[in-house]
């Protein structure tokens, strides 16, 4: 299940793994299987848009597309990847309204693994009250301003919240199932360094992180950085090195321990599918 608010990145992201599953394979492969092909229109689009180097349209707000990528790993194990590509807005809405659609609800029971997509960069965040309360001189009167959205480290967790509960999933012991690939996407923007992702969302979101860490297992939880296209792309101009070189040159991920850039995009997906 693939999970993902407005502007997270998860229609680049999604073309970009098929360009690499098709022209320049990892860990995973697209499979050859006879019978009727999948339809992979939508991001044959996609990747049509970034090979012209600008970026793609973003997924209208009432739309829901289910595209089946048929996969193959180097040990020669056969799966399919159901990807839905959907407006992230639907999330914010099911998070606002509290209610889950049974499009969403019979994905979420039946899913062995969750993809999390998270851009920190456009996350509202609100400084912590009362360490500014202690700063000022005891006679300041507080300047207390009505705010008009949720912090995001409270709205990630009620959110995640909710959708364990529709999922019908407890938590009293730690989660095994589904296994939970959080992704930083369009990690370019921030100052990361090599350090470990798990780091970075714990030092932005730390709520969130201390959410995941406390309710799913150690070895079913991952936190990766992805930067899907490497570098920011406009959707009225083009960018000659992603005419130059294709885009499948272009994009890469961090792994959970940090170090160097990867450019397998489908690592994220291939951790999901291994059985600890």
């Amino acid at each position: 299940m693939l999970l993902g608010g407005p502007n997270s990145g998860k229609t680049h992201y999604a073309g970009q793994l098929y360009g690499r599953l098709r022209r320049r394979p990892g860990v995973l492969g697209l499979r050859q299987d006879q019978g009727t092909p999948p339809d992979l229109g939508a991001l044959e689009e996609v990747l049509r848009c970034l090979e012209e180097g600008r970026l793609a349209d973003h997924t209208p707000t009432t739309s829901w597309e289910e595209v089946a990528l048929p996969l193959v790993d180097a040990s020669g194990r056969a799966m399919d990847l159901r990807w839905p590509d959907y407006g992230g807005e639907q999330l914010r809405a099911l998070f606002a309204q509290r209610a889950v659609p049974d499009t969403w609800r019979e994905r979420l029971i039946k899913a062995d693994g969750w993809v999390l997509l998270v851009r920190l960069s456009a996350e509202v965040k609100y400084p912590d009250a009362l360490e500014e309360l202690a700063k000022r001189p005891n006679d300041q009167q507080p300047n207390i301003e009505r705010v008009e959205r949720w912090d995001a480290n409270a709205q990630w967790v009620e959110l995640l919240q909710i959708l364990l509960h529709v999922a019908g999933l407890s938590v009293v012991a730690r989660l095994r199932r589904p296994r939970l690939a959080v992704l930083l996407s369009c990690y370019d923007e921030l100052e990361a360094g090599e350090r470990p992702p798990r780091e970075i969302l714990a030092e932005q979101l730390p709520l969130m992180s201390a959410f995941i860490e406390g309710n799913w297992a150690s070895e079913a939880a991952s936190v990766w950085g992805l930067s899907a296209l490497g570098r920011p792309l406009d959707r009225n101009s083009a960018e000659d090195s992603f005419i130059d070189e294709g885009p499948e040159n272009h994009g890469w991920v961090v792994p959970p321990a940090g170090g160097s850039k990867d450019p397998d995009l489908s690592k994220p997906l291939a951790w999901l599918l291994e059985r600890p």
